[in-house]
């Protein structure tokens, strides 16, 4: 079957401009991309890549991520997106685990792939070699290969928050799924345009975001590094009509000098996903006429829920129902349908959900009940069929066999007018096993914060529940794919309350 669709995408497409990258100062065709993609998998040809055989790329937002998939799929090799942000034992399991036979890679990133084999050390994406050989007026046209739409397609790795990463295998199938999806939900069309912020080695950027923009023939404007105050001024320059980014983009945002609402003059809708909602962002876009929906998906099933812009400000809090062709189900620990209110694991399935973990068929197996992905998310539904994520079944905190939600008492925490992030965590106890902690970022300086919140908690808030330390920073730490690393939040949080356990035997 025929998966080579930015050639069909080059056939229909009228000539104007598919990608715009204001870093370097280009800008390319749906004709150009193709033109690329064929040079590029000639080069891949050349040098000894089969069907069925690894490529990656580890480098920030670039055409040139565009390229490498195009031309994969158009030779029938696995793509694979490597997320530059990872620690160097994670890169290299990735490697390792993968079997990658080449990687493009950004200079300014090369130092992470120190160590790394030469002979999977390919070519700089950034040079003058690669811009010379992708170049659309060198073209050497390539005769597309027949693949199957089970055949593997693509390789996206974990972000390793609790072990290694684990790769999830994408067939083409899979694949390109997603992206159809996606655009039919949000009615993207040829006259859209819109900036990717966010990762493109990440789902939110490129599945959600990127392909189905350039499948429905839109247009394309790449932040290579996302900065807050630089996306401000691209939204002045290119009025986009639609976002999709985490949380903390939306916030780097709002809290940048430059931040004008006159910006958002051609925002049809702002989609927010990869993270829990920050209230303060929500209320702050709110009271200037715009709502942020919320969209749900993850590395393995991306994008399969949303809200719409109408429900999102009666339900803020809601991910909305399944986008088109998925299906779901909320379980308990019997894995049995759980009714309106309750909360369970929720579960999808659908064409653009993983069939399972690259070498991992235990994972898979345990992964998988009556073929729905099992997705480790706490959800519930209510009365309209609206669904709602409650927590991380692997972050709940169990504190004198109490189970008590993070996501609960962070939403309580952030309506106390000090808290501009709170992020609840848990932390070593000898009495209770673990306790409950909260780091918050303030909106003001205060010497008595810590008992402000701690009566504002106790209003509101069952008292096993109330965070027992709290940790004052001026940033949460993020992870790979600028998440809140609750790992390193749960590392200072033991730490904190070591010193203060050490205290205490002294005075005794």
């Amino acid at each position: 079957m025929n998966y080579d669709w930015i050639k069909t995408r080059a056939v229909f497409d009228e000539e104007k401009p598919a990608i715009i990258d204001p870093f370097k100062g280009t800008e390319w065709t749906y004709q150009d991309l193709n033109k690329r993609a064929e040079n590029l998998a000639n080069h891949l040809q050349d040098q000894g890549i089969e069907r069925g055989d690894v490529v990656g790329i580890f480098s920030p937002n670039d055409v040139a991520i565009l390229d490498l998939l195009f031309a994969t799929f158009k030779i029938g090799a696995v793509y694979l997106p490597m997320n530059w942000r990872l620690k160097t034992q994670e890169i290299e399991s990735v490697i390792q685990d993968s079997d990658v036979k080449l990687i493009f890679y950004s200079q300014k990133h090369l130092s992470s792939l120190e160590g790394i084999a030469d002979e999977l050390i390919h070519m700089d994406v950034d040079s003058k070699q690669y811009d010379d050989m992708v170049d659309p007026n060198n073209h050497r046209p390539f005769k597309t290969v027949h693949v199957e739409k089970d055949d593997l397609a693509a390789l996206m790795y974990t972000s390793g928050t609790t072990g290694l990463p684990k790769g999830v295998m994408f067939t083409y199938e899979t694949f390109v799924n997603n992206p159809i999806n996606t655009a039919l939900t949000y009615k993207i069309n040829s006259t859209y345009k819109t900036i990717v912020s966010t990762p493109m080695f990440h789902v939110l950027g490129f599945n959600d975001l990127t392909l189905p923009l350039l499948m429905a023939g839109g247009t394309l404007i790449i932040q290579r590094y996302f900065n807050g105050e630089a996306l401000n001024d691209l939204m002045a320059h290119y009025k986009p009509n639609y976002l999709i980014q985490i949380p903390t983009m939306y916030y780097a945002m709002l809290v940048a000098e430059n931040f004008d609402l006159k910006n958002f003059d051609n925002i049809e809708f702002l989609l927010q996903g990869g993270s829990a909602p920050l209230p303060a962002v929500q209320k702050k876009f709110n009271s200037m006429g715009l709502s942020i929906v919320n969209g749900y998906g993850l590395t393995e099933a991306p994008l399969t829920m949303v809200n719409t812009p109408e429900n999102g400000a009666e339900k803020p809090g809601s991910i909305g129902q399944p986008v088109m062709f998925v299906d779901y189900r909320i379980l308990n620990d019997e894995f049995e349908d759980i009714q309106t209110g309750e909360i369970g694991e929720l579960a999808v399935k659908g064409n653009n959900v993983t069939p399972g973990y690259w070498k991992k068929p235990e994972e898979t197996a345990k992964n998988f009940k009556d073929g729905y992905f099992l997705t480790g998310d706490l959800a519930k539904i209510d009365e309209d069929g609206d669904i709602y994520i409650v927590d991380r079944r692997k972050e709940m905190i169990i504190t004198g066999g109490e189970n008590v939600l993070p996501s609960e008492v962070e939403a309580v925490l952030s309506t106390h007018p000090l808290v501009a992030q709170g992020v609840v965590v848990s932390y070593e106890s000898p009495k209770y096993g673990e306790s409950v902690s909260a780091a918050v970022v303030l909106t003001e300086d205060d010497p008595d914060f810590e008992q402000k919140l701690d009566a504002h908690m106790r209003e509101h808030i069952a008292g096993y529940k109330i965070p027992r330390m709290y940790l004052k920073l001026t940033n949460i730490p993020l992870n790979s794919t600028s998440k809140p690393d609750k790992l390193e939040l749960q590392k200072k949080m033991n730490n904190k309350a070591d010193k203060a356990r050490q205290q205490d035997d002294e005075l005794a």
